[in-house]
């Protein structure tokens, strides 16, 4: 019989252990191959109309997706090759020489890779074109995707993940030749000490991790903020990777002692045990477990954060571009075609329009730090401000002086920041205006390099005298949102025939920007960002809850003979089983719980900064985690339980 045969044999006889290998390498290709399929569809790359390339997007999420299955790949290989490390000695008691178990774990991993291939990439044909249709309709398009099969996905996915299989046989190779034949027997026989932890370093990671929450909750115009800007979060979240650690390694065995000494919590039922095994467990879970905790912390952070964008993504829109359509006022001639369009949209549509006059100026603004010398001024007067804010709905009353100006919201992130009031602008070497204060709603349409500033009608009528003065007008029409005709055919006639591309610099002094174009925008984006962070986060939800549940069948196996001697010193299969599921209680719920509180916070400091509603958004992304963690949690313990059982 060759090597080959007898590789085929194992196969077929311990196939429900290989399912357990197999599962994750089904599962890691199939979402790899999924994934850059869409990044190769044309209909997909098609469907973003307003947005230049989504291929650079996929390109870098498909590598983490890659390095995330890889790793959970070989973490499942470990697990394996570590449970058969008995049997790998009993192949060379028997006479068989190091290269031929080599070559039989060879032709095995083989065999599995290629059928795992095979499953897979057949499985993600199946669940491209519905990833498809979900990523175009989360990005606003009404294309209808179609099947197919891209020839460079079917490349790329098998090369990658051929060469991911070679590394874990080698892998393999490494165990047979690292160790001795009694060091392959008592593998699974590794005892593990009690940890030993002193109360001071319990409690330094209680101080860490409100540190770093404390320093999180700091709002931005904090001294703090101030005086070391974004490094503020770095130094956040290396207080939380800290405290983590020491939590998880000194806090939480702490917390063990203390029950364990308390004897109406530890010899109640079943406790003692739990608690005992748990407390010589902890050295070998505290490096997991902690990863662990800051990869569901990041999931749970950037799922929450995209679901919340795309959530607040129609109110977002409205407070940049109030306006459904702000342009320069072209001639007369072509006025006369605007208003035609308008009215062929439908005369009950359109809510006003307003034209106001403005003077385009370059001054000093070297003490607005948030402006560059690329940005333009656009003064208006106090009079057509109170006409255009009353269309706008705004009853804000202004009464300034000659020497005073108002600014308003300009797209900054930082919501609670005021870059302007007090700030001088200076129009010319005799004449500047000190921003009196800063409003928190747009005037104007957000666009890259203007800046509207009201001034005094007085000091207008100055500076017109010398200054040329355009027209800006501005439409609010109610079905803005579907106005796609109407805003394209608006946009080809206010820019010059040469211009191809919405996002074509546009000729000085020349504006023209619609809230369908910069909706359609944010929906693309803010649909590909929760695609994206989706599929990543479900990938980092399956391979961390595989981790622990590989981790714990792993401690089930070596924990087999400890639980022979407690049945035989009087403990029940009852009892058993509810010791176990304590345990890996534990170890499930303390990753998910560390990860929920600081996500949280995460969360907490961002919508404060952000000003947008995120509460509901991260709850369902919690929710998501929950169940499949607690679904996780029944298979890991009844298999633990079948295992200790036997």
């Amino acid at each position: 019989m060759t090597l080959y045969e007898i590789a085929k044999k194992n196969l077929r006889r311990n196939i429900k252990s290989y399912v357990l290998y197999l599962y994750p390498m089904v599962f890691s290709i199939a979402i790899y191959f999924t994934f850059v399929s869409l990044q190769y569809n044309k209909q997909v790359n098609n469907s973003a109309t307003t947005l230049d390339k989504i291929g650079p997007a996929f390109m870098a999420a498909s590598l983490v997706l890659f390095i995330c299955a890889s790793l959970f790949i070989w973490y499942s290989n470990a697990f394996f090759i570590k449970r058969r490390k008995r049997e790998i000695g009993l192949y060379s008691l028997f006479g068989m020489r190091k290269k031929q178990i080599a070559r039989l774990l060879f032709n095995e991993i083989m065999i599995l890779g290629i059928f795992a291939l095979i499953i897979g990439i057949s499985l993600g044909l199946i669940f491209t074109k519905l990833f498809a249709m979900i990523l175009i309709k989360l990005m606003g398009s009404h294309i209808i995707a179609t099947f197919s099969i891209s020839t460079a996905a079917l490349f790329q996915t098998s090369l990658a993940f051929i060469i991911t299989i070679l590394l874990a046989a080698f892998y393999n190779y490494q165990v047979i030749y690292r160790y001795s034949l009694i060091q392959l027997f008592k593998a699974e026989k590794k005892g593990e000490r009690l940890p030993q932890t002193a109360l001071i370093w319990a409690i330094l990671s209680i101080v860490f991790i409100l540190c770093g929450y404390s320093i999180l909750l700091q709002p931005s115009t904090s001294n703090l903020w101030k005086t070391h800007g974004f490094l503020v979060i770095f130094i956040a979240l290396l207080t939380l990777l800290v405290g983590t650690y020491l939590f998880l390694h000194a806090f939480s065995i702490w917390v063990l002692k203390l029950l364990n000494r308390y004897k109406k919590i530890s010899w109640k039922g079943v406790h003692f045990i739990s608690i005992t095994s748990l407390l010589y467990r902890i050295r070998g879970n505290v490096l997991v477990l902690s990863i662990l905790a800051l990869l569901t912390t990041l999931t749970l952070f950037a799922m929450g954060t995209t679901f919340s964008l795309y959530q607040n993504m129609n109110n977002i829109s409205k407070h940049n571009f109030p306006h459904s359509f702000m342009y320069t006022v072209p001639s007369e001639k072509y006025c006369k075609r605007i208003d035609e369009m308008l009215t062929n949209n439908g005369k009950d549509n359109l809510v006003y329009s307003e034209n106001v006059s403005y003077i385009p100026f370059k001054g000093d603004m070297s003490e607005v730090q948030r402006l560059t010398s690329e940005h333009r001024i656009l003064l208006v007067s106090e009079s057509s401000y109170h006409r255009l804010a009353k269309r706008m709905g705004i009853d804000r009353p202004l009464h300034l002086s000659e020497h005073q100006a108002i600014a308003f919201y300009d797209g900054n992130l930082d919501q609670k920041k005021d870059p302007y009031t007090g700030k001088n602008i200076y129009l010319d070497e005799q004449t500047a205006v000190n921003i009196a204060s800063y409003e928190s709603y747009s005037l104007f349409n957000q666009d890259s390099f203007i800046l509207p500033v009201v001034i005094n009608d007085q000091l207008f009528e100055k500076i017109k005298t010398h200054s040329s003065v355009s027209y800006m007008r501005f439409e609010k029409i109610k079905n803005e949102k579907s106005a796609k005709d109407l805003a394209n055919n608006l946009q080809k006639l206010i820019y010059s025939e040469n211009s191809k591309s919405m996002d074509l610099q546009h000729p000085p002094d020349q504006y023209f920007v619609s809230f369908y174009h910069q909706y359609q925008k944010l929906s693309e984006t803010y649909g590909l960002l929760v695609f994206i962070s989706s599929f990543l986060g479900l990938v980092f939800l399956l391979a961390t809850g595989s981790m622990l549940h590989y981790k714990q069948l792993t401690e089930a196996a070596i924990d087999q003979s400890r639980y022979m001697i407690l049945k035989k010193v009087g403990m029940n299969t009852k009892q058993i089983r509810l010791s176990v599921k304590e345990q890996v209680r534990v170890i499930f719920i303390l990753p998910l719980l560390i990860a929920i509180a600081h996500s949280s916070i995460i969360i907490t400091a961002i919508s404060n900064f952000l000003k947008i509603e995120m509460f509901y958004p991260f709850l369902s992304a919690i929710g998501l985690y929950i169940v499949i963690y607690y679904v996780y949690y029944l298979l890991t313990s009844s298999k633990y339980n079948q295992m200790v059982n036997k």
